[in-house]
């Protein structure tokens, strides 16, 4: 009787523990739904997003100082700082040799000193190799170096290589670090962190103790390599190219297996520098289906790309208007477990450029440096600008990227921020010994940014309804008759015809032919006699575009002739052009 008691009280127990629990639980749903059947997610391919969070503005200017000396030779330091500066570094290439370096002390604070807590601070022996870095820069009289940090003396904000760009080009000191900080705002783009850096380096190579050098001002960019790729939690062993001259065709002779007994890792470098996994299988394929006409664009950009990256780093440069990433200054990223490449952009400084190039030229503006054309020598591009399904895709980007990411507010802010805080160093000594423009006109070339975009926006729906550039080949003498011809200019639905005009001076106001609505991409005539020549050729679109050709000729007023090709004629017949042409 007492287990049967028992039994019955531990049930009404069980019952009013449960109906406790449900009352608890009064309108929380079930975890489960009636009649669950467990379906599986279908999963898609990884993701790889830049970490936005890592971007964070340092608010000012940040002083470094520089003491350098003589090293070690087992370390390949032991150079002077004036054998570090005295060759650019084409001349080491031309050598086969690694730049000279010396020995430094890398200390960071303010106009005052090192600060206790910053990098280097305390520290009597050197804690870091320097070199020059940069083909064109280390060409300049203002050089740019790159300080590698030695092992076991830590990082400075996570960087074991410190690159200091001087941008000496760029007349406002401050456009790569607007490129990349406007990239840190747009989804899918990768970005690199920036400082601004006053340096000052003190020279002891011949033992003295002098005074710190005033060096003006950089720009610190992050390095783009593993550690790039571990900070942002990305995948550091998958493969990883730097675009050196690279037209995204097979080169079936150079890119090849790193097995390949006829792999040549210096050919291959002269397109594309290996920073990652040797195994290019990925890469060789990509290119391979980019180059098979039959396979249609869409599918190699859905297969081999992520839509997001590629989409918004075309329309970002399109919008910026920078024409030199056509084969060069990028990055191509893929992870390992996925056929997929990132675009990462490097070396931005030449982006809005028009107002500066207008200031040194007014009338230089050809139809071939805008909108899409910069770009379409480059074979995944030229076949992207003809797919239709792709044109939309990037326009409906560069719509998105103009309204929402570089807007004037956006381009207007950050200009007179970066303005605001370098000026007063640009116009200072040494740099003011080799700035291009006059006080007045840096702040109109500031001014001027806010307006450039939308000037780029124009252009780049201009191009995508005009013929594309292209270019007038030699003339051809055969017996008594001469031939002139010139590439086809390619025309987005439709087919271009062509104004033709030959004449003895730049001006055409004497034609000795001229020719409309050409047909077709060649003229024959009875030969010239001797003497300068001057052949005007323009593609014609239907609806009113047209494109002069990539030639030009430069007067001795120093005008520019856009569309034109200047030949002579030798007295025995023979032809030779001259050889200025848009690039």
């Amino acid at each position: 009787m007492r287990r049967i008691l028992s039994l019955l009280i531990a049930a009404v127990s069980a019952l009013a523990l449960a109906g406790c629990d449900d009352a608890l639980r009064k309108g929380v749903a079930s975890l489960l739904s009636p009649g669950e059947t467990y379906e599986k997610e279908s999963v898609g391919g990884y993701e790889f997003e830049d970490l936005k969070d890592i971007y964070t503005d340092s608010g000012g200017i940040i002083t470094m100082y520089l003491t350098v000396g003589k090293g070690l030779a087992s370390e390949g330091a032991d150079h002077t700082w004036a054998e570090v500066n005295e060759h650019p570094t084409g001349w080491y290439d031309s050598l086969g040799i690694e730049p000279y370096k010396c020995d430094a002390l890398l200390q960071v604070g303010d106009e005052i000193g090192p600060l206790s807590g910053e990098f280097g601070y305390g520290e009597v022996n050197a804690n870091a190799t320097v070199r020059l870095r940069g083909k064109g820069a280390s060409e300049k009289p203002q050089k740019s170096y790159r300080i590698d940090i030695k092992n076991g003396k830590g990082s400075w904000n996570g960087q074991k290589a410190v690159l200091l760009n001087k941008h000496s080009a760029d007349p406002l000191r401050f456009r790569q670090k607007l490129a990349y900080d406007l990239m840190a705002t747009i989804p899918g783009m990768f970005s690199a962190r920036t400082w601004f850096v006053h340096l000052y380096v003190k020279d002891r190579s011949e033992g003295e103790d002098g005074l710190f050098e005033d060096y003006g001002l950089y720009t610190a960019v992050e390095q783009i390599n593993k550690k790039y790729l571990r900070n942002r939690s990305l995948d550091a062993d998958g493969n990883f190219y730097k675009a050196e001259n690279f037209d995204w065709r097979p080169h079936a002779d150079v890119i090849m297996p790193a097995t390949s007994p006829n792999f040549d890792q210096n050919a291959f470098e002269d397109i594309l520098e290996i920073k990652g996994d040797p195994d290019h299988t990925k890469l060789i394929n990509m290119l391979a289906a980019i180059d098979r006409e039959e396979t249609p664009i869409g599918d190699i950009v859905d297969k081999y790309f992520d839509r997001d990256n590629l989409y918004s780093w075309l329309a970002f440069h399109i919008l910026m208007g920078n024409r030199d990433i056509e084969a060069e200054n990028y990055y191509l990223y893929s992870p390992q477990g996925s056929d997929e490449f990132y675009f990462i952009s490097w070396d931005n400084d030449k982006i809005l450029p028009e107002a500066y190039e207008k200031l040194k030229d007014e009338n230089f503006s050809p139809g071939w440096s805008h909108g899409i054309f910069p770009l379409v020598s480059a074979r995944l591009f030229e076949r992207m600008f003809q797919d239709a399904e792709c044109r939309q895709r990037l326009q409906d980007t560069v719509d998105d990227l103009r309204e929402n990411y570089l807007t004037d507010e956006a381009i207007s802010e950050a200009a007179v921020k970066y303005s605001d805080l370098i000026k007063s160093s640009v116009f200072s000594y040494p740099d003011s010994a080799y700035e291009r423009v006059t006080e007045s006109d840096y702040d109109i070339l500031t001014e001027a940014l806010t307006t450039e975009i939308e000037s780029n926006y124009k252009a780049f729906c201009d191009s995508l309804s005009e013929p594309w550039p292209f270019n007038i080949s030699a003339p051809a003498a055969n017996g008594d008759k001469i031939t002139f011809s010139w590439e086809d200019a390619y025309l987005y639905g439709g087919k271009s015809v062509y104004t033709v005009e030959l004449s003895q001076s730049p001006d055409f106001e004497n034609c000795i032919f001229s020719l409309n609505d050409l047909d077709k991409n060649e003229y024959t005539c009875d030969a010239l006699p001797e003497g300068q020549y001057f052949l005007y050729v323009r593609a014609n679109g239907p609806s009113g575009y047209s494109q002069d050709a990539k030639q030009y000729y430069l007067t001795e007023t120093d005008r520019t002739v856009f569309g034109t090709l200047c030949f002579y004629v030798a007295p025995n017949g023979g032809i030779s052009v001259n050889e200025y042409y848009g690039e």
